[in-house]
């Protein structure tokens, strides 16, 4: 940071300068968080991934593969991700202040850009570490195998910032340039032999189980290339972006900080692009067709969101068809396909969204309010089937467990389309709920919103461990199932 950046930084952070209680009070709230809970599920997670169930999923033959694909997967959604909110980015107004001075873009934003790619490096080098120290711990894997892996996840994380930023000073190569990272993922899972020229397959290379000790040196020569190109890319960013892209990251982050977790989400909702010109209403045809050509049409306006979309169901896929093999810690795998299959439905039920919004409104299409989102709910169906279908083609290909896939990726899907729209009937929160409420062990209320926000999620991630075990637990598949109905009658009930 040079001397004019870190001066116009210093001004910025004046306007909220703390004393040095409230910064120690910030000390101690972080210091208990860490110990209260972050502890507690850093152990569970070592635990879990010592334990049996984890050295069945690490030391699956198949593991080096999956690495393939996830990489390919957050390179490719890192690449997508830079044109709505990339790395190099600051609050508006400092923003604005350094995007019109005569300082250079590498030299006002690189700060940023350094701090994202520590954050990167430091997750891959601890997802890294904690699969081969896995594998190490019950003696599968060496030392040495352990530490080249953990050196082949940092550079995983530094091409991931250089992807990220790539994306945000490239907009119009994102999108191609994601589906050319997710294709090479898929070659490199369908022939391991050409696999091994990829970026993504050197990452697989490195992994314990394999003997290919030298896989991170082309990967380490990737990475440098890379951040080599980090300059020339910040000095091609655009301060009209740049600006919008603050005022995007402040109004999401306003609207977290308020428990609106939806409205956060809406922010960077995709606007229509490629499809625009596509006409989502005809001049004939009966009415279920209509809603479900707009559907369509409106799903195929957003082509890159869309794309996301399905790239997360397509994983929640593979994991429950992973989940559905012996020894796998299947509630943990299932839980994460849980997550990522209600991510991934957002771009198809834009229908069930505004059929909820309508139906807590004047009725304005003739059509009674249930009928409207049964009609809605019709597109989502079938891409859930379709996509189901893809899911059990990569179920196949990665597992070989046969038909439970399939099955369990439908019920998945399915479950978690009921979840989307009790989040649409879902409306603000609750005035009863901004009140303190005075018990013995404290105000627990600051809980109980935050339960409110994050319920979705929270039943997300239990809809994909209950599905994943249904074979040995039918009751508990039942009673998620049942909390989820009970929640969209109580929601719909109350939606005016």
């Amino acid at each position: 940071m040079s001397g004019s950046v870190r001066t116009a930084v210093a001004l910025w952070r004046q306007r909220g300068a703390r004393s040095g209680g409230e910064r120690a009070f910030t000390v101690y709230l972080l210091a208990m968080v860490a110990l209260v809970a972050v502890a507690p599920v850093v152990r569970a997670v070592w635990l879990e991934a010592a334990g049996p169930g984890g050295l069945s999923l690490f030391a699956d033959p198949r593991a080096p593969r999956v690495i393939a694909l996830i990489t390919s997967i957050i390179w490719a959604a890192a690449l997508a991700w830079g044109p709505s909110r990339g790395p190099a980015l600051r609050p508006p107004a400092l923003t604005w202040a350094l995007g019109t001075s005569a300082l250079s873009r590498r030299r006002a934003f690189l700060g940023p850009v350094l701090i994202a790619g520590i954050l990167s490096i430091g997750l891959w080098t601890a997802g890294a570490v904690l699969a081969g120290a896995s594998l190490a711990v019950n003696g599968v894997a060496s030392a040495a195998a352990v530490i080249g892996f953990a050196v082949a996840g940092a550079l995983g994380g530094a091409v991931t910032i250089c992807a990220w930023l790539v994306g945000q000073a490239l907009p119009r190569l994102a999108l191609p340039a994601a589906a050319i990272v997710l294709g090479l993922g898929v070659l490199a899972i369908a022939v391991p032999a050409v696999g091994i020229a990829t970026p993504m397959g050197w990452v697989a290379a490195s992994y314990p189980l394999g003997e290919a000790t030298s896989a991170p040196i082309p990967l380490a020569a990737l990475a440098l290339v890379l951040s080599a190109l980090i300059p020339w890319l910040l000095d091609r960013l655009r301060t009209d972006e740049l600006l919008a892209q603050a005022v995007r990251a402040q109004t999401a982050q306003t609207s977290a900080v308020g428990l609106d977790l939806g409205g956060a989400a809406d922010v960077y909702r995709a606007r229509p692009s490629h499809g625009r010109r596509l006409r989502a209403v005809g001049a004939h045809g009966r009415l279920w067709s209509a809603v479900i050509r707009r559907d369509a049409v409106g799903a195929l306006r957003t082509p890159l969101r869309l794309a996301l979309g399905v790239a997360a169901l397509s994983l929640a896929g593979v994991l429950a068809a992973i989940a559905a093999a012996p020894g796998t810690p299947a509630m943990v795998l299932g839980a994460v396909a849980g997550l990522l299959a209600f991510a991934g439905l957002g771009p198809v039920t834009d229908g069930i969204r505004h059929a909820a919004s309508a139906a807590a409104d004047v009725p304005l299409y003739g059509v009674a309010d249930a009928s409207l989102v049964a009609l809605h709910a019709v597109f989502p169906l079938a891409a859930a089937i379709a996509l189901a279908t893809i899911a059990a083609g990569l179920a196949t290909t990665v597992s070989g467990v046969g038909a439970a896939p399939v099955l369990a990726g439908a019920l998945l899907v399915l479950m978690t389309l009921a979840l989307r729209l009790a989040s649409a009937l879902k409306g603000p929160m609750p005035v009863a709920l901004l009140a303190p409420v005075s018990t013995p062990m404290g105000d627990p209320m600051a809980g109980v919103r935050l339960v409110w926000a994050l319920d979705a999620a929270v039943l997300a991630a239990a809809s994909g461990a209950a599905i994943v075990v249904l074979p040995a637990a039918p009751l508990a598949t039942c009673v998620v199932a049942g909390v989820i109905a009970v929640i969209i009658a109580v929601r719909w009930r109350g939606r005016r």
